[in-house]
């Protein structure tokens, strides 16, 4: 049975005004798969490489969310229905193409996943959430790039760890999440997960 979305996490501003929540949905990874993730994060100085207990498979990312917008949502998610699948992390690759701006761990393909992810981004559109139109590439980020990176640096990161593979895990359930930005690096939340069921 799914935890209920924790009122104390979408409440407003102490002020009154309606506050807005910058929020997404995502798979967290098993202690034994995000201990391996943090012994590839190595040689690309200035790198911004993400804590251990931040990694996640992002499954839509959906910004700024009212509390009233994050309740309705927390009610149609828990109507899915997908029994839980494994899924592998394989190989590594950079968005930015030759000034990568984010590394990342890439993910072997998976219809389960995908099927998971498209139920979701249904429901999103459903409720006239605006999200990105890009196609869904699952992966989970490990860095961020900023100008201090040296590009041939980064490239030389992904060539070296490019045959990456783990051992598969069981996705048993997926969390929608709070991000709260700050000076430093982003805090994230799980306000409530729900498991994969039948």
């Amino acid at each position: 049975m799914r935890a209920q979305l924790s009122l104390f996490l979408i409440l407003p501003a102490p002020c009154g005004a309606m506050s807005m929540i910058r929020s997404f949905l995502a798979i967290s990874l098993p202690d034994d798969v995000s201990d391996a993730l943090m012994d590839v994060q190595d040689n690309v100085r200035n790198a911004r490489w993400v804590e251990q207990d931040t990694l996640h498979l992002t499954l839509a990312f959906l910004g700024d969310c009212t509390p009233s917008h994050l309740t309705e949502l927390d009610a149609e998610l828990g109507r899915i229905r997908i029994e839980p699948f494994e899924v592998t992390l394989s190989g590594v690759g950079a968005f930015g193409g030759g000034k990568p701006h984010t590394l990342y761990a890439g993910m072997a393909e998976s219809e389960p996943l995908l099927r998971l992810q498209a139920k979701l981004a249904r429901v999103i559109r459903e409720m006239e959430i605006p999200v990105e139109r890009r196609k869904y590439h699952p992966h989970v980020t490990l860095a961020r790039c900023g100008g201090g990176v040296i590009p041939a640096q980064a490239l030389h990161w992904v060539a070296h760890h490019a045959r990456l593979s783990l051992a598969p895990f069981t996705v048993y359930g997926f969390g929608l999440f709070r991000s709260d930005l700050g000076t430093g690096a982003p805090v994230y939340t799980e306000m409530v997960n729900y498991p994969l069921v039948r």
